[in-house]
């Protein structure tokens, strides 16, 4: 590899990854994670949460089950069985 090459490609990596961006990111579609699709309601059970909370749709009120209703990890398939299909959004919240 001669030098004008290592040069050039050093300063195209350092542009990348001052614009956020990755030599080796393909791109694509990027859908985040249910959790994050509703950001105000999923703290993660880590950080407290303990109350089940989800929408069935974009524009549905939020379901919720209070402390001790849900296990621990089931959140996802309390949501399921209530709305019968894939729920828009499922966390874990703090009341």
């Amino acid at each position: 590899m001669n030098l004008k090459r290592l040069v050039v490609s050093m300063a195209f990596s350092g542009l990348l990854a001052a614009c956020g961006g990755s030599i080796d990111e393909v791109p694509g579609e990027f859908e985040p994670p249910l959790q994050e699709t509703e950001q105000g309601i999923c703290e993660g059970w880590d950080k407290g949460a303990r109350n089940c909370t989800f929408k069935c749709t974009a524009d549905d009120y939020r379901h919720w089950y209070g402390y001790g209703d849900v296990p621990y990890g089931q959140c996802h398939d309390r949501a399921v069985a209530y709305c019968g299909r894939e729920p828009y959004s499922a966390c874990w919240s703090i009341p």
